[in-house]
């Protein structure tokens, strides 16, 4: 499996409640459509504590395709296009609103 974690900050204008329902009602669902994702999941956030250097974070995405080349193929399609329209309604742009990583290893202590 190849894996990527997205962390997403929403722009500040939006609410934490229109956020979450874009997120699970219309930007998700363009990634379960896509044939090659083969796992998405999402993960809504509230932060504890904050030293105010940067904004809260408020959810990160996990998706995973078969390869890095499913991936690019996923990249390529209306889907993917369309979702990124979507978002720049809701997300803050830059590495600040939207960084991507991909996962290299799993460590589970318990």
């Amino acid at each position: 499996m190849f894996t990527l974690m997205t962390v997403i900050r929403k722009k500040p204008d939006v609410t934490t409640e229109d956020f979450r329902h874009f997120m699970e009602h219309e930007y998700g669902p363009t990634y379960q459509a896509m044939p090659e994702t083969r796992s998405y999941v999402q993960f809504y956030l509230s932060d504890l504590m904050t030293d105010g250097a940067e904004p809260p974070i408020d959810a990160i995405v996990q998706i995973s395709f078969e390869s890095q080349d499913e991936m690019r193929k996923a990249l390529q399609t209306d889907g993917y296009r369309r979702a990124h329209e979507m978002r720049t309604r809701y997300m803050r742009e830059t590495s600040v609103g939207i960084h991507s990583a991909v996962v290299d290893e799993v460590v589970t202590l318990v």
